[in-house]
């Protein structure tokens, strides 16, 4: 019977094995948008979100992108559409405003005390974007049916300016949820 049970256990501890792998090694495609006031674009490129023992892992590769800083946030809603504000259509805005689950309201950066939909800066050169930033307050969990939104301008991780200085919502991702 000892014998019976041997092959058993082996399975059964591979099987362990290669279920702790996958979980550690979660990784989802989002496709990256232009958006506008006018609604949803083309597609500019994608960024794969990767969770691992540091957090996410966020490998942004996008084009047609001003050259400069630009802010990156995961935002509350999954949807890129536009909406209205100030009796004005803005791109982006049904994404709603920056991931906070514990309703912090402070605009800290990545690592900070602040909400937790500040990810790092972007950097865009003349081809775009093409940079892997780490979210370690961060889980596949926590962004799963929200968006991924690139700001037109840098990001100082502040309340004044509004969003950091982030300015307009120019390209947007929904994140798949599961």
């Amino acid at each position: 019977m000892n014998a019976m049970l041997r092959p058993l256990s082996a399975a059964g501890l591979m099987c362990c094995f290669a279920a702790s792998i996958a979980m550690a090694q979660q990784s989802t495609t989002v496709d990256i948008n232009k958006i506008t006031a006018s609604g949803v674009g083309e597609k500019i490129g994608i960024v794969k979100v990767t969770e691992d023992k540091k957090g996410l892992m966020l490998a942004v590769a996008v084009s047609g992108i001003a050259p400069g800083p630009h802010g990156f946030h995961v935002h509350e809603k999954g949807n890129c559409g536009p909406g209205t504000k100030d009796g004005k259509q803005a791109a982006g805005l049904a994404a709603g405003p920056h991931f906070d689950p514990e309703a912090n309201k402070a605009h800290k950066g990545p690592h900070g005390a602040g909400h937790k939909g500040d990810l790092p800066l972007l950097k865009a050169d003349a081809k775009g974007i093409n940079q892997t930033v780490i979210a370690p307050r961060l889980k596949m969990a926590d962004i799963r049916g929200r968006s991924l939104m690139i700001h037109e301008g840098g990001d100082n991780y502040s309340d004044q300016p509004e969003n950091g200085g982030g300015a307009g919502r120019i390209a947007c991702g929904t994140v798949p949820r599961g």
